[in-house]
């Protein structure tokens, strides 16, 4: 049977169980003979239809008699566990290259730093540095070697150890943007330092008791560093070799697939630094359990790294790579009205920004010369929010500067800054699923900045927890502005919108959140190192200390940098959470599939009557 006639005969039991569904009194005995007709339909339409949007439509109305009929039962896959059981091991699998590319650069460099170290004896004070290796040479003399691992309060130990590593991985990971050039860079440099360090101990004779205590934690650590260079060089290796894809396609799915590497060794890390923390410091545990902790660790990276996703590779994975779903072509409009994961709602993202990137930076640029002057004549300086500990301070001041703020005077800049830049993605997108309004509308406008405002506020009233609450919940307030600007209507009727939106999707605004928050990390991360050192270091050579108007200049520069950086990266924020909601919109409504099934419809009966 064609969809059509399919279509046709159907849709007038489907308009019922949607009307049946909608009422708060429901027939038991209609309830269940419908649900049955449906589950029927779907069926046929699964084999015969499935790529079709009545595919879609009739599996959202079985979904909804599902939780009906048997709302105490639980549904829905557990993405959680699919994530670690099956699809992070497929990725490791898929970029075994990449992993065996960065060990063995790795292992070499690590060869580099001995054989130097063997040769000179200097070399491990200019790796390591004069001051650790006298320190640490104070250390052997005393009989504790390893007393560096014992300073410090355990818990702050624990912290910035962390910080560190997770500083460390995301630059070896970030850096492959570069070409891969970044990440290979990174790789020898640690790797040196690790044959620098080993062989210090090694010509001391104390290689067996610095092998213990270091490779205690280092196992994990270092482990998960290499597993960084792996992503970073898989995130590399689409822009050197994009295959049969466009360099923009086939970065977009290396970039997805590296992200998704550096998740799966977060926890690594944190796993390290609590070993090195609480751990390590303890060198008078039996050789034996050091050992067998060791070995433990170097099983578990082994069997989770390399057999886990080789044993996984021959039984045959669930599924395969959602990013090997790319389409071959990146100018094909934009579809607004058909449901799609994360991974095609950033690749409508990168093509939003691609078409509108000069209008775009253009704007950028203005509000970010506007703010920077504002904030250049202020009559104070701006100055960083206090976390709980120094580390996250450190964080925030070099990558989130935009963010910050002291007095009313800032929130304003922040506020408009951001909101200005919001509604001009905002309008832009609006525009291109209705006819051009050519006009501002200014009460949506002013509900953004009052949405804004409330964003800012919370980071300026409440500090360390303002952020913690803005990191879970920004993708939130960008759906309410943008559902407010499209659908022209109240703050307060957007916002029970947004949350019926996001009701049962609340996963998939939460795991798009977490992607924009790591591609900013790493976006920022990657813009702030040359651009701030150029800024640190080369501009303040060509100037005295003494003269005044060249370090205001230098001050201007350092500080629209560090808002363009951040402001550059709001667009993407903005056109992400627009796309969601047109997404989550058609599978809360299915206007796009009805308005395709009344018109089969019409079509259907023009033909009759020819």
């Amino acid at each position: 049977m064609k969809e059509t006639r399919f279509i046709a005969q159907n849709k007038e039991k489907w308009q019922e169980s949607e009307n049946l569904l909608g009422n708060s009194i429901k027939d038991p005995e209609k309830l269940s003979s419908l649900f049955t007709q449906v589950i029927d339909d779907l069926s046929y339409s699964r084999t015969y239809y499935p790529n079709r949007s009545v595919r879609v439509y009739l599996n959202k109305i079985a979904r909804e008699y599902f939780s009906h009929i048997y709302s105490h039962h639980k549904s829905g896959r557990n993405a959680f566990k699919h994530f670690w059981l099956d699809e992070l091991p497929q990725i490791v699998y898929h970029s075994r290259k990449a992993l065996s590319i960065s060990l063995v650069i790795f292992l070499l460099s690590a060869s580099i730093g001995i054989f130097s170290s063997m040769n000179d004896s200097q070399f491990a004070s200019t790796i390591l540095g004069e001051s650790y290796v006298a320190m640490t040479k104070a250390n052997i003399e005393k009989g504790d070697p390893m007393a560096v691992y014992k300073e410090g309060h355990q818990v702050d130990m624990f912290l910035g150890i962390t910080y560190n590593n997770l500083m460390v991985a995301f630059r070896t990971y970030v850096f492959g943007v570069f070409l891969s050039i970044g990440t290979i860079a990174i790789l020898l440099y640690n790797g040196v330092m690790v044959g620098c360090f080993q062989f210090f101990f090694f010509e001391r004779g104390l290689f067996a008791e610095s092998a213990l205590a270091i490779w205690l934690h280092g196992t994990l650590e270092i482990s998960s560093i290499i597993i960084a260079g792996g992503a970073g060089l898989t995130l590399g290796s689409g822009l050197l070799f994009p295959g049969t894809y466009s360099r923009l396609q086939a970065f977009q799915i290396t970039a997805m697939r590296s992200l998704k590497l550096m998740l799966g060794i977060s926890p690594i890390f944190i796993l390290a630094a609590i070993i090195e923390s609480f751990l390590t410091r303890y060198t008078d545990v039996p050789d034996m359990v050091r050992l067998l902790l060791i070995l433990l660790s170097a099983f578990f990276i082994l069997g989770y790294f390399v057999y886990y996703p080789w044993m996984k590779s021959r039984k045959g994975f669930d599924q395969p790579l959602a990013e090997v779903k790319l389409p071959p072509g990146l100018e094909e409009p934009v579809s607004y009205g058909r449901i799609k994961n994360n991974g095609e709602i950033l690749k409508d993202t990168f093509v939003f920004y691609k078409k509108y990137a000069n209008p775009l930076f253009r704007w950028t640029v203005f509000i970010t010369l506007a703010m920077t002057t504002a904030e250049v004549l202020s009559p104070e300086p701006r100055t960083e929010i206090y976390y709980w500990i120094d580390l996250w301070q450190s964080l925030f001041v070099n990558l989130y500067y935009a963010l910050a703020g002291n007095s009313p005077l800032f929130l304003g800049i922040n506020v408009a800054g951001t909101s200005l830049i919001l509604y001009r993605v905002f309008l832009l997108i609006d525009s291109e699923v209705k006819d051009p309004v050519g006009v501002v509308r200014w009460r949506s406008f002013l509900q953004t900045i009052i949405i804004v405002g409330v964003f800012y506020s919370l980071i300026y009233f409440l500090g360390g927890w303002g952020i913690a609450i803005v990191i879970l919940s920004f993708v939130l307030f960008l759906l309410l502005c943008f559902c407010q600007l499209t659908g022209n209507t109240n703050l307060l009727d957007s916002v029970w919108r947004t949350s019926k939106l996001c009701g049962e999707n609340f996963g998939q605004a939460m795991g798009l959140q977490f992607i924009l928050l790591m591609m900013s990390f790493s976006f920022l991360l990657l813009l702030s190192a040359p651009l701030l050192y150029m800024n640190t270091t080369i501009l303040q050579w060509n100037f005295a200390e003494s003269d005044v108007w060249s370090r205001r200049i230098v001050n201007f520069i350092d500080i629209f940098l560090k808002l363009l950086a951040f402001n550059l990266i709001i667009p993407i924020f903005a056109a992400s959470a627009a796309f969601l909601y047109f997404s989550l919109n058609e599978i809360f409504t299915a206007e796009n599939l009805k308005r395709s099934i009344a018109m089969v419809g019409v079509k259907l009966a023009k033909n009759t009557r020819a």
